[in-house]
């Protein structure tokens, strides 16, 4: 596995800890707690009302490790770390084989999922439910008010493996899903 594409995998592990971390309902871990008192010792206890905001922040640490370990090309045009120089960041390497070791996998985020999001968001937004329709693309889903819903703030793309929204001005779901990826990947 190349440099870059061991960095990608390893930023999709911290991507679906934090997702699934945000998934997470902390009322209902503090209720699970509350409704078994002795199911679990008073450490086990602790640590399951703290877990979320546990992989939240340990998750936020890592995507800016991540973030500063990236690849890009050098002055003699050679793809290395921009970090730390390495063709083969020792970093972002010990961090994977870490992740690997604790066995975790990939959550991306479903339909469902990416229309829960931007429900919430368009609620938020326009102070009441709009009617959305969500289409799938290979980086996210693109999520769209119904026409005629007088819904403000454009199109919203939420990603697949982050579950970061993002707004667009509307457009086709080709060209849309495109100009997405080449955002992502920083080649726009």
């Amino acid at each position: 596995m190349s440099g870059h594409d061991l960095r990608e995998w390893t930023v999709s592990q911290v991507r679906s800890a934090m997702t699934s971390a945000m998934r997470a309902d902390p009322h209902a871990l503090d209720r699970f707690v509350l409704a078994h008192p002795t199911a679990l010792d008073p450490y086990s206890a602790s640590f399951v009302r703290t877990a979320r905001n546990l992989t939240l922040a340990t998750s936020a640490a890592l995507t800016t490790v991540l973030t500063a370990h990236r690849y890009g090309r050098d002055a003699r045009d050679r793809v290395v770390c921009l970090a730390c120089g390495p063709n083969r960041c020792r970093t972002v390497r010990n961090v994977s084989d870490v992740l690997a070791a604790y066995g975790l996998r990939a959550h991306p985020v479903d339909r469902a999922e990416a229309w829960r999001r931007a429900d919430a968001w368009y609620t938020r937004t326009a102070g009441r439910p709009v009617p959305l329709s969500v289409e799938s693309f290979d980086e996210g889903f693109i999520a769209r008010p119904a026409p005629h819903s007088d819904a403000s703030g454009g199109i919203l793309v939420v990603d697949r493996h982050s579950g970061a929204l993002t707004q667009w001005p509307a457009k086709d779901g080709g060209p849309l899903a495109s100009e997405y990826r080449a955002h992502k990947h920083g080649t726009r």
